[in-house]
C-alpha cells in the first residue's frame, strides 16, 4: 500500500511538470504531438522503474524504427500501455474510450498527444477509425491495438474482435507483441501496485495485402502471440 502510494504521488506530479514543458515545447515546433509522445515515454518509463517492476524485452530487432507499423498486443492489465510507451523503440497512437477525453487536464494532455478516441457503441465508428488508422501510419506514426477488445479477465489470451485488423489490409505491417505478467500488477478490483516480474516480446512483422486470407493472417497474429507468452 505505501509503495502504491509513493508511486501515484510521484506519478502526478511528475505528469504535471511533463506536460507543462511538453506544452513550452510545443510552441516551437511543427509536429505538435511529438513533445508530449516524448514526454508520454519518458513518463512511463520513470513508473517502471519506481514501481519496481522488472521487464526482460525481446525482438527488438524486429522493429525498424524509421517505419510505421500496426502494433497488435494481448492486452493483460492497465499496465500494458505504460509497458509499450516505455519499451517499444516507435512512436505510437492508440485508441482510447471517448469517455476519458471528458476528464479535466488528462483528455486534454491525450488530445495533445494525438491519440484518439472511441466510441464502441457506434458500428459506422469502424469504419472511421480504420480510416483514423491509415492517415496516422501515413504521418510516419505506429498504432497501437488490443485485437482483444478489452481487457483479459483471466489473464490469459482471447479471441481478436472481427475486423480489429482490417485497417492492416494493403501495406502496413503488423507487429505482434506479447505481454506476460501485467495482469498481475495491478489485478482487478485493486489499485495496489504488486512488483510482478514483466517479459515483452516482439514478434516478426506480418503483411495483410489485399489479396490475403484477411482470416488466416489474423489467426497467425493471434498464434504468434500466443507462442510468446
Amino acid at each position: 500500500m505505501i509503495r502504491s502510494i509513493f508511486v501515484y504521488l510521484l506519478a502526478t506530479l511528475t505528469y504535471i511538470v511533463g506536460s507543462t514543458i511538453a506544452l513550452i515545447i510545443s510552441v516551437f515546433l511543427k509536429n505538435k504531438h511529438r513533445p508530449f509522445q516524448i514526454a508520454a515515454r519518458l513518463w512511463s518509463n520513470f513508473l517502471v522503474v519506481i514501481s519496481g517492476v522488472k521487464v526482460t524485452i525481446s525482438g527488438l530487432e524486429n522493429i525498424d524504427k524509421d517505419k510505421p507499423y500496426i502494433i497488435a498486443a494481448n492486452h493483460q492489465g492497465v499496465a500494458d500501455i505504460v509497458l509499450a510507451l516505455a519499451y517499444l523503440p516507435v512512436f505510437f497512437r492508440f485508441a482510447i474510450k471517448k469517455e476519458l477525453f471528458k476528464i479535466p487536464v488528462f483528455g486534454w494532455y491525450l488530445k495533445k498527444a494525438g491519440y484518439f478516441s472511441v466510441d464502441r457503441k457506434i458500428i459506422l465508428n469502424a469504419f472511421k477509425l480504420i480510416q483514423t488508422i491509415k492517415d496516422i501510419t501515413k504521418d510516419g506514426d505506429s498504432v497501437l491495438i488490443f485485437p482483444e477488445g478489452t481487457r483479459s479477465k483471466t489473464g490469459e489470451l482471447g479471441a481478436f474482435k472481427r475486423g480489429s485488423l482490417l485497417a492492416a489490409r494493403g501495406t502496413i505491417p503488423v507487429v505482434p507483441v506479447a505481454i506476460s505478467g501485467s495482469f498481475n500488477i495491478m489485478p482487478r478490483g485493486t489499485w495496489y501496485i504488486h512488483k510482478h516480474p514483466i517479459k515483452l516480446s516482439i514478434g516478426k512483422p506480418i503483411n495483410i495485402s489485399l489479396e490475403d486470407d484477411y482470416t488466416a493472417k489474423v489467426k497467425q497474429v493471434h498464434d504468434t502471440i500466443a507462442s510468446m507468452l
